[in-house]
């Protein structure tokens, strides 16, 4: 046991403190709120007559939002049990080093990149440079590797979103338009 649990307290449940259960209760509060905020959302979607066939541009956030009320319900289902979550005492995380302010300024160049390489290059390619960008931030050592999964993954997705889903996802941009597709 750890120090923050009491001799008196059933395993895996640490005495909660009460700001502790204050804070733990208002954040489950907040996800429930958000979850149905995003399941209201999602009704406002606009999807084309006639697409009754696909599965459309409303399941992902409908199946998203309802996972995450479900979730929050028996979150607290659970703190109103008693039950309550431990602090992490960083397991993997070396707790004296400060945050890489490079490494997360690169992966936010990174998607902040999508803004323009969308609609210059199509989906793809900026799907591809997202992924390699943020990988080598991250510590990736072959750049080229990097940037054939990120290739890999925008054509997937291209594929599965544009064509399967019936979203619209430019295959090529103002840059690329001669490639055809």
């Amino acid at each position: 046991m750890t120090a923050s649990t009491t001799a008196g307290a059933p395993s895996g449940a640490p005495a909660a403190s009460r700001s502790l259960r204050i804070e733990s209760m208002a954040f489950v509060g907040l996800l429930i709120v958000l979850s149905i905020a995003v399941l209201i959302a999602t009704t406002t979607i606009r999807e084309p007559p006639g697409s009754t066939n696909t599965l459309g541009a409303r399941v992902v956030p409908y199946a998203v939002g309802g996972l995450m009320l479900l979730s929050a319900i028996a979150v607290l289902i659970g703190q109103l049990r008693g039950r309550y979550g431990h602090a992490e005492e960083g397991e993997d995380v070396d707790l004296e080093h400060g945050t890489s302010w490079g490494v997360t300024g690169i992966i936010v160049l990174s998607f902040l990149s999508l803004m323009l390489t969308i609609p210059h290059l199509g989906w793809p390619l900026g799907v591809a440079i997202l992924f390699t960008g943020a990988s080598l931030a991250l510590g990736a050592k072959r750049w080229w590797v990097a940037a054939l999964i990120g290739l890999a993954m925008g054509v997937i997705t291209q594929i599965v979103f544009g064509t399967l889903l019936g979203l619209t996802l430019p295959p090529t941009g103002t840059l690329t338009s001669w490639i055809g597709i």
